[in-house]
């Protein structure tokens, strides 16, 4: 299942409007211009930040 963008009005879809539909519908409308997919921050593994400085240590209790 793929988001995408509707670009052109499509009964029951207006242009602007953002669905799920299978992978291969997805395709389809992406090659032929009628939508266009939606990227989202969840579709691609981000890298964690690199750590620079010092660490955070913890005092000893006594």
């Amino acid at each position: 299942m793929k988001m995408v963008e509707f670009t052109r009005d499509m009964r029951p879809q207006r242009a602007g409007e953002k669905r799920v539909v299978p992978d291969a519908i997805a395709e389809k409308l992406i090659a032929a211009g009628d939508a266009k997919p939606v990227v989202s921050a969840f579709d691609k593994p981000s890298k964690p930040p690199a750590v620079t400085g010092k660490t955070y240590k913890t005092r000893k209790r006594a």
